[in-house]
């Protein structure tokens, strides 16, 4: 029976389910003599037909499996339910040397949640917020005197400080109370930083660059 040249897969990239081309196959096999049991590995090099987007896929087997029940596969890199947003390059410019740690400790929660790893991210979001305050209104000595000086300053309203303590709250619970976030828990305080960021480091220059572009008004 001939296989197949094409593959249904998870894309990071287009998000979702994806027809896939197989680029190439190979496969490993072992054998337990004594047990009278075999199994192997199958690999897949696979090229999505919409982005162009490689990854590994990894399927293994083994004569003792339920052949009603297949063993999930393992891709690489792993498949994400959040990718990245499109305007990460524009958050790095926006973070110059010295102030990098925002971007960087964003980058690696998006890495923790694509390995499913929910603590990480939960703790990755609450040290990336402690960083922006301290960054905007230095550090006055604890969380709340920090998120109170940034509300203050005029970053946050009081609705999205209400938010903000129920982010940070997360990352704390992660950190103390072994509070581990559903990935619908980590779509929601990650929509929440999203914006912040956003609000905090791009909306401004787009506005002005914006508001340069707008005819003035007749006399």
């Amino acid at each position: 029976m001939a296989q197949p040249t094409f593959r249904k897969a998870h894309c990071n990239d287009c998000g979702g389910e994806r027809n896939h081309h197989v680029l190439h196959r190979d496969s490993t096999s072992w054998e337990a003599e004594d047990a009278c049991v075999t199994g192997g590995t199958n690999y897949e090099m696979l090229k999505c037909a919409g982005c162009d987007k490689v990854v590994l896929r990894e399927s293994e087997w083994c004569s003792e499996d339920d052949p009603h029940i297949d063993r999930p596969p393992r891709y690489f890199p792993p498949s994400t339910f959040r990718p990245e947003p499109k305007w990460m390059e524009d958050f790095s410019i926006a973070c110059p040397p010295g102030l990098e740690q925002p971007y960087d400790l964003l980058k690696e929660v998006y890495v923790a949640m694509q390995n499913a790893q929910p603590y990480l991210a939960a703790m990755g979001i609450r040290a990336l917020l402690e960083q922006m305050m301290i960054q905007r209104v230095h550090d006055n000595g604890s969380f709340d005197k920090n998120l109170q000086k940034f509300q203050e300053a005029g970053f946050v309203s009081a609705l999205q400080r209400e938010q903000l303590e129920t982010v940070l709250e997360v990352g704390h619970a992660a950190i103390h109370r072994g509070y581990k976030p559903t990935e619908e828990d980590l779509a929601t305080i990650v929509d929440l930083t999203e914006v912040l960021v956003q609000s905090i480091y791009l909306h401004g220059d787009k506005a002005r660059e914006l508001k340069g572009k707008i005819p003035p008004r007749k006399k």
